[in-house]
């Protein structure tokens, strides 16, 4: 029963990404830069674990930002953040 959880999660993953991929093809959804941030996050803590790259430099505002917003989810489980980003996913697509 716990494989067919897991399969649903995943399942459902895939398919918010698809949608949270597109929304910027689609004007009248409109999801705050703070929401995007999570979003990145909490995808990348899903698909690759916590974060394995060194922090850019100061003057790399861009990379530095993503790289803190991954950063503080450290030690998060891949299901735990996939359930995460299927929660603000529901919310904004």
């Amino acid at each position: 029963m716990s494989d067919n959880i897991e399969t649903n999660i995943i399942t459902k993953f895939n398919e918010l990404t698809q949608k949270v991929k597109n929304t910027s093809a689609t004007p009248n959804v409109i999801v705050p830069d703070d929401i995007k941030l999570k979003f990145y996050s909490y995808y990348k803590q899903a698909t690759i674990g916590d974060c394995n790259t060194e922090c850019p430099g100061i003057f790399e505002f861009q990379k530095k930002t993503l790289w803190n917003e991954w950063n503080k989810i450290k030690g998060t489980s891949k299901d735990e953040a996939m359930r995460m980003y299927i929660y603000y996913a529901q919310q904004y697509v």
